[in-house]
C-alpha cells in the first residue's frame, strides 16, 4: 500500500467515520433524530438525505484516494485539486452550520468537520 501523507491519513479516517455513521442511519441502528436538526420525520425523506450525504462522502473518499495515489487519477491533478478545495469550503460552512444546530450531537460534530475542511485545504496545495 502506498505511502499516505498526514492530511490524507486524517481526512481518510474522518470520511470513512462518516461512512460508516450515514450506514448506519440508513440501517436505523442509529436512530435519525440525531440529524438534520432533528426535523426530519418523514422516512423518505431520511432515506434520500442520507442515500445522497453517503454518496457524496464515497465520492470524497474516492477523491482523496486518488490525490493519495492509492488508486489510479483519471483527471488532471488540477482538476483534483479543485474538487478538493469545493469540499474544503462546504465543510467550512458545514462547520458554521454545526455549530449554529439545536442539537447537542451537530454541535459536537464542529470540530471535526473544521478539521476535514482543514486537511482538504491543505490536500489540495500540495502536490502528491
Amino acid at each position: 500500500m502506498k505511502k499516505i501523507n498526514v492530511f490524507g491519513k486524517i481526512a481518510l479516517g474522518i470520511v470513512i467515520s462518516y461512512v460508516l455513521f450515514h450506514l448506519l442511519i440508513l440501517l436505523q441502528l442509529i436512530p435519525s433524530n440525531v440529524v438534520w436538526g432533528g426535523k426530519i420525520v418523514q422516512p423518505k425523506t431520511i432515506l434520500f438525505l442520507e442515500g445522497a450525504a453517503l454518496l457524496v462522502m464515497l465520492f470524497l473518499g474516492a477523491l482523496i484516494l486518488m490525490k493519495t495515489k492509492v488508486i489510479p487519477n483519471k483527471w488532471q491533478e488540477k482538476t483534483l485539486n479543485r474538487w478538493l478545495l469545493v469540499f474544503s469550503v462546504y465543510f467550512v460552512l458545514n462547520t458554521l452550520g454545526n455549530l449554529l444546530a439545536e442539537t447537542i450531537f451537530e454541535n459536537t460534530q464542529a470540530l471535526p468537520t473544521l478539521i476535514l475542511a482543514l486537511s482538504l485545504f491543505k490536500m489540495s496545495k500540495r502536490n502528491p
